[in-house]
């Protein structure tokens, strides 16, 4: 029979909650034209699906998963010719803090991914399920953990075969001009154009790539990690006042650091200190 774990709606509130994990000894055809809202990763048990994404077809084997991000079209099916099954083990995500989660681990991509048998991740999902079998307690709040470990176990042990030598190096070019964003937080000259200059491309082309690669444009992703920052600041220096902590991320005007912060997070700098244990 087919496992299937609904999580309760309320969850969505937590920074990474999973919405469904399950395993299906019969794997029945599925496509989905716009995608599905949430993340969503799927691997093969047992047999061979064929996976369609983003133009690309890729046979399903043992050691074998994908993850597609939320609303990306795709379809998979049972790939063999005979009445052979084709089992999977799936999972579906989402929540305030996926997309940084995802980005730190360097995931943020629909990708192809595969491992070597003794790998955990061949039998981490069965492993969750069997134990929320085994248990009367809510089935939430440990899922959502199992999700980020589980994350973790595919940045540690999954592989990716890009054949596309040149979208590789389109990645390896972006996730340096990340590291670079890191060292540039309190730099309030830096925009679209110096981040161009570093990876030696036009802004045009810069954006291009982001937005294809990581669903957001350059620009955004350096005002979250200007944000990100200031959370950092506002916990671990109480002396510091918001507009010596707007300056030390690149705000040239504390009213708009915290307009942007207030947009971003929800509160004013002031009182995400305040509910955090700050002054």
């Amino acid at each position: 029979m087919k496992k299937h774990v609904l999580i309760p709606l309320n969850e969505n509130k937590l920074p990474l909650f999973a919405e469904t994990i399950g395993f299906n000894p019969v794997q029945e055809y599925v496509t989905r034209p716009n995608g599905y809202p949430y993340y969503h990763w799927i691997q093969t048990v047992s047999g061979q699906g064929s996976i369609m994404f983003q133009n690309r077809q890729i046979n399903l084997t043992t050691n074998n998963g994908v993850l597609l991000l939320p609303h990306i079209p795709h379809s998979y099916q049972n790939a063999q010719s005979d009445s052979t099954p084709w089992q999977t083990l799936y999972v579906t995500f989402s929540g305030t803090m996926v997309k940084e989660v995802l980005i730190t681990l360097e995931l943020y991509q629909s990708a192809f991914f595969h491992w070597n048998q003794e790998a955990p991740i061949s039998t981490f999902l069965a492993k969750v399920l069997k134990q929320s079998d085994e248990t009367r307690d809510s089935f939430s709040i440990s899922a959502s953990s199992a999700v980020y470990e589980f994350l973790l176990l595919l940045k540690k042990y999954g592989k990716t075969n890009n054949s596309n030598a040149k979208e590789t190096n389109h990645l390896v070019r972006l996730y340096s001009l990340i590291d670079w964003m890191k060292t540039q937080l309190s730099n309030p000259d830096v925009g679209l154009d110096e981040m161009a200059r570093f990876i030696n491309t036009s802004k045009r082309h810069l954006n291009s790539l982001f937005q294809k690669n990581f669903h957001l444009t350059p620009y955004a992703y350096f005002v979250n990690l200007r944000i990100q920052q200031s959370k950092k600041l506002l916990l671990e220096d109480n002396c510091a006042t918001i507009g010596e902590i707007a300056k030390q991320v690149g705000f040239r005007s504390t009213s708009h650091f915290v307009a942007t912060f207030r947009k971003m997070v929800g509160i004013p700098p002031e009182k995400y200190r305040q509910l955090n244990g700050g002054v």
